[in-house]
């Protein structure tokens, strides 16, 4: 009999991550379980909480394993800072964005421990992008200072992800919401 490769070699990991995610945007959070992680994976239920001690844990590790790797863009205008990180995010994705993010929002209603490592290991890793190019366009006087950057952050998250799917998501982001309210900001 062939032994299994182990749960901590990347490649194997990597498999449980993406049956992790596909099942969290399948099933949403209430309904997700290790059972159908299991299965998909090809691994032991008991391998899986012996490594990932809650759902919450696993689905964190998942998440963190797949962010998009990305650079602090610096294009001069806030239009196209934005345009370049969505861009970056938009990199061919094996997931179902949407499925995800609305399973995560579901689960973090339910689960105060998801909710907390959501905040600290994968909302960080969205928002630190977007909240540079907030701060600079506000010191270039692009946006108003009373702006709330977090409401602006969130908006923009959210229309991406909700839209992901849809052709030219980005253009209608950049080019039909931003440059068309920007374009209404004169700095006083």
């Amino acid at each position: 009999m062939v032994g299994r490769t182990p749960l901590d070699a990347p490649e194997r990991q990597q498999e449980v991550f993406a049956a992790v995610l596909g099942v969290l945007a399948e099933v949403g959070y209430a309904r997700f379980n290790m059972d159908l992680v299991a299965g998909r994976a090809r691994a032991s239920k008991a391998s899986l909480y012996q490594r990932w001690p809650s759902k919450a844990r696993l689905i964190t590790d998942a998440l963190k394993a797949n962010l998009p790797e990305l650079a602090q863009p610096d294009e001069g205008t806030f239009a196209e800072d934005v345009r370049q990180i969505l861009l970056a995010w938009g990199e061919p994705m094996p997931f179902d964005t949407a499925g995800i993010f609305l399973g995560l929002l579901e689960g973090s209603r339910q689960d105060a421990d998801l909710a907390c490592l959501r905040e600290e290991h994968v909302d960080r890793a969205y928002t630190e992008h977007l909240r540079v190019a907030v701060d600079r366009a506000k010191a270039r006087g692009e946006l108003p200072e009373r702006l709330d950057a977090d409401v602006l952050i969130t908006a923009l998250i959210s229309t991406f992800v909700l839209r992901s799917e849809e052709q030219g998501v980005i253009e209608g982001i950049v080019d039909g919401l931003l440059r068309p309210l920007i374009g209404t900001f004169r700095a006083k």
